[in-house]
């Protein structure tokens, strides 16, 4: 009997490889098993449009992308190892590895981040972390780009060069390039408008417990020491 859950693991492995890096594959599964168990195309639709506007795929390929779905399911073999057991693998041995290393900063130790740098001042390595923390627990997250979008572009919330850094950070929501070397109060101004869109997506009282959560993750950094989260409030 074919294993509808396996193979939809396999199509998605497949379609996003031209597209996704392997460890963003490996995420697209992770969001596929969760959210997105209904069988039918109409599921792997929802799904393939989810991924695609998470990781900044265009239109045009994501119709190419509904269709590579569609013809795969139809298929009974894709591939010959289930991309799941795969990604499990790889995380039990990052565990393995990580712990036998020196135990530092958890955002400096983090090797698939391009964004690391030795030499990082303390606010920026504070915001990168609680700007991950906020994001990784977020449901929503193609919904709060949306809203962080049309907030930046409001005189009354944008600040300036505020819509070109939501942009490159919707761009590619894992890679944090663009807020190295921007000032505290900058860095502070785009602080306040995620508050401001988690408001509206979720409401004041889940937002500020989103922030919390964020701010005591932040407080067991080293870098909290010489700045602390709680000045981007």
């Amino acid at each position: 009997m074919t294993d509808i859950k396996k193979r939809r693991r396999q199509v998605s492995w497949l379609c996003f490889q031209p597209y996704l890096s392997e460890e963003q594959r490996v995420e697209a599964i992770q969001i596929l098993d969760r959210d997105y168990q209904t069988e039918g195309m109409s599921s792997l639709i929802a799904y393939v449009t989810r991924i695609c506007s998470e990781f900044g795929i265009d239109m045009s390929n994501r119709i190419a992308l509904y269709g590579q779905f569609r013809e795969l399911m139809k298929e009974e073999t894709v591939l010959s190892i289930d991309p799941l057991s795969f990604g499990v693998e790889r995380d039990h041995d990052e565990l393995r590895q990580k712990q036998a290393e020196p135990k530092l900063s958890p955002f400096k130790t983090d090797p698939a981040d391009s964004t690391v740098a030795p030499k990082l001042t303390a606010h920026t390595v504070i915001f990168i972390y609680f700007m991950k923390q906020v994001y990784t627990h977020l449901a929503e997250k193609s919904a709060l780009f949306q809203v962080l979008k049309e907030l930046s572009l409001d005189k009354r919330q944008g600040k300036k060069d505020m819509a070109d850094n939501v942009n490159r950070w919707a761009g590619n929501p894992n890679n944090f390039a663009w807020a190295v070397g921007l000032d505290e109060k900058t860095l502070a101004s785009l602080v306040h408008l995620v508050y401001t869109g988690l408001c509206e997506i979720l409401g004041p009282i889940h937002a500020d417990e989103c922030f919390h959560k964020a701010i005591a993750q932040c407080e067991k950094l080293p870098e909290a020491k010489a700045f602390s989260p709680s000045r981007f409030l």
